[in-house]
């Protein structure tokens, strides 16, 4: 098989139109060179990386490609690894994401079982590769809920402290419904699925893969900038006959979904996003769309206020376009949703809880057991809107030597500022956090991570069991 063959069995059982065939001599195996493109936002890496890889090198080369799955970056779905050897047969290798309906194609294709490494976002601290923050996981029962509710009304803010799992939980439902269907979630985001097949929209209404996905979904982070123009109609300028200005009239992003959504059917739903929804004036943003959001009105023409040659005069908002927005309860600076968007919406509480710890650290019981007690320090006396969500506690295991003094960073850096906060707006005493028998300061964050590390220290030393030092 030439390594076009190659190249075109691959492409075909992934589901993408070509992929460009690598050649690295074992020399060069490493990590860093075993993706597409580039890391920049704006040069997004191809889907499907096929490596024809010399000098017998494909262990190299295999756990290069499980070291860099478990990055919590936006890698490609699955990776095809050839080893070319100096005999004729071919080796293949495939590593990839559990639950990547691609690899599993790729996999029947060749014949194969595949090698698999589990998403980022769902990682086992022992194996994350960054310090940053980590969003609590979903289970099913927060993924029930959520669908319950979106089956009985379109509109849907999930509302919280920071750091619970808020974005985290719109996603993971995109995530469950697409594996459910064997699809890979990104193939069904909008904007990808209009940039592969050439930035037209419109396109998607006569395409019926496109028509038959479980769900057509969207993200859109708002902020105080964001309007109308971005979500619904827009004017821009352009270049008319004789090279003079002429303006043009074009639709954003909701006209498009809501036609989509009408196409599709009222059994297949399109869901937008609408991350920190209390960051702009939503009102505006939406316009005279307020009127087609409501769920009693879904379905009803709403005459848009700006007309243009070519688009729809009117435009219907189905009842199979969900909208689901998150809010952060704990920012008082940013004003809450007015009372008319506000009874447009559904409001489903995401609380801070420690089980979201417990869930992190199992099955290591001693740390879930300490990180959840300094979670319950932290927010003891907080009422249940300032309550600090678990993200910050979420810390990886390996190496368990420097696990106390990385939570204690997290906590003294992360944490404690917000509680000085709280405290210089009366929400919140200046006392110390109480962890045990012990205090740190929440002022002197230097010397609460000192502290603090060396408690966590101490405790983790001793066995919950027995009471005795592990080391005896």
């Amino acid at each position: 098989m030439t390594e076009q063959e190659l190249a075109q069995l691959v492409a075909a059982a992934a589901g993408v139109e070509q992929v460009q065939a690598k050649n690295r001599p074992g020399a060069q195996i490493k990590a860093n060179a075993l993706w597409e493109g580039s890391c920049s936002p704006t040069q997004p890496r191809k889907r499907v990386g096929l490596f024809l890889v010399r000098d017998g090198a494909t262990t190299l080369a295999t756990e290069g490609a499980h070291r860099r799955l478990t990055l919590a970056l936006p890698f490609p779905e699955a990776a095809l690894i050839i080893s070319r050897p100096s005999t004729p047969q071919q080796q293949v290798t495939l590593v990839g994401y559990s639950d990547s309906a691609r690899l599993r194609r790729m996999a029947d294709a060749f014949g194969i079982a595949p090698e698999v490494v589990e998403r980022p976002s769902f990682v086992h601290p022992a194996t994350a590769e960054t310090e940053q923050s980590q969003p609590p996981t979903a289970n099913e029962d927060d993924l029930e809920r959520l669908i319950s509710n979106l089956r009985e009304t379109p509109n849907l803010v999930l509302q919280g402290p920071p750091g619970t799992g808020k974005s985290s939980l719109a996603l993971a439902l995109a995530r469950s419904m697409a594996q459910g269907a064997n699809v890979d979630v990104d193939d069904c985001r909008f904007s990808r699925l209009v940039a592969v097949r050439g930035g037209e929209p419109d396109a998607l209404l006569r395409d019926t893969s496109v028509l038959q996905l479980p769900l057509v979904w969207e993200f859109v982070q708002l902020h105080p900038g964001y309007a109308y123009d971005d979500l619904v109609r827009r004017v821009v300028p352009g270049t008319g006959s004789g090279g003079h200005l002429q303006l043009r009239v074009e639709d954003s992003l909701l006209p498009h979904l809501c036609r989509l959504a009408a196409a599709r059917g009222p059994d297949k739903p399109v869901m937008l996003v609408l991350d920190e929804i209390n960051r702009c004036n939503l009102a505006s943003v939406f316009g005279e769309f307020l009127l087609g959001l409501d769920a009693g009105h879904r379905g009803l023409p709403v005459r848009l206020q700006v007309q243009g040659s070519g688009l729809d005069a009117t435009v219907a908002m189905p009842s199979n376009l969900w909208v689901v927005g998150t809010m952060n309860t704990a920012d008082r600076s940013i004003a809450m949703v007015d009372y008319a968007v506000r009874r447009r919406f559904r409001f489903l509480e995401i609380r801070s809880t420690r089980e979201a710890v417990k869930r992190w650290y199992m099955p290591d019981a001693h740390r879930a057991e300490l990180a959840g007690s300094l979670f319950d320090s932290c927010n003891s006396g907080l009422p249940t809107r300032l309550r600090i969500g678990p993200s910050p506690f979420l810390v990886r295991v390996l190496p368990s030597d420097d696990w106390p003094a990385r939570l204690a960073r997290r906590v003294a850096y992360e944490v404690l500022p917000l509680l000085c906060e709280y405290a210089k707006e009366g929400l919140r005493d200046r006392s110390p956090v109480l962890f045990g028998s012990s205090t740190f300061p929440i002022e002197n964050q230097k010397r609460a991570a000192i502290q603090l590390a060396e408690i966590l220290q101490e405790r983790q030393a001793i066995n919950p069991q027995t009471g005795e030092s592990f080391a005896t």
